[in-house]
């Protein structure tokens, strides 16, 4: 049987064998008034945990599902970590959606000086990124911390912190993906600023810092979003060069 354009919902409960589940209203209004989804109805379900399982739509309000089968096992991707300065909605969502698509593992929202969003709905951020799981074919959800300040998250590098990779704007700096192929590691993280860049006082924060890299990933300033994709991108080429 071909699983391809079976539709995929990440499903918070345990999931096994003949096990009956509840649907969230979200996903039942997604299948039965986006999808037009009938009873008796195959969808592949998700949770982070048991693995990718085939179940079957059990009631007429599409508000139950069994589960039938596990079609994967579960195992953990690798993939870095990634700080980022807040920004607009629509702008936010994509950086979520995509960074997701392309593998993140941890996402640090942070505050910065020139952030003029001072608030984060997490709600709102986690349900962008279950969509993209979804979408993606992934079998786990990046996790979503806390939102902190820059101040805050340079206070808690240390040699322990794994590679930290500064993403500046300065054009002196080496490029990323010259620097991967003398310093790549799987416990990486990438530090991309806000529409208008770091502030001087923050730039001597994070140069003063010596657990810090600095790399340059491209010749023109870009909008945060797209410098938070491009890493993305060019982390994911190196990691699959080597494998």
């Amino acid at each position: 049987m071909s699983y391809k354009n079976i539709p995929r919902l990440y499903i918070n409960k345990e999931l096994k064998s003949n096990k009956e589940i509840e649907l969230i209203a979200k996903d039942t209004h997604y299948l039965k008034n986006v999808l037009r989804f009938k009873e008796n109805k195959k969808i592949k379900v998700f949770n982070g945990i048991d693995g990718e399982w085939e179940a079957i739509v059990i009631s007429k309000d599409i508000n139950n599902i069994r589960c039938l089968k596990k079609i994967k096992k579960q195992f953990s991707e690798d993939g870095p970590s990634l700080y980022f300065a807040i920004i607009k909605s629509n702008n936010l969502r994509w950086l979520l959606e995509k960074s997701t698509e392309l593998g993140v593992k941890n996402l640090y929202p942070m505050v910065t000086d020139r952030v003029n969003i001072k608030s984060f709905n997490f709600e709102k951020a986690k349900l962008h990124l279950k969509e993209a799981s979804e979408v993606s074919e992934r079998l786990e959800i990046p996790n979503l911390h806390e939102l902190n300040t820059l101040k805050d998250t340079l206070l808690k590098f240390n040699d322990k912190s794994g590679n930290i990779i500064f993403c500046n704007e300065a054009r002196d700096d080496i490029h990323l993906s010259n620097y991967l192929k003398k310093n790549f590691s799987k416990n990486i993280s990438f530090i991309i600023g806000p529409e208008g860049g770091f502030s001087d006082n923050e730039i001597k924060s994070i140069y003063a810092n010596p657990y810090i890299n600095r790399v340059k990933i491209h010749d023109r300033i870009l909008r945060s979003e797209t410098a938070a994709v491009l890493v993305m991108s060019i982390y994911k080429n190196y990691l699959q060069l080597l494998e």
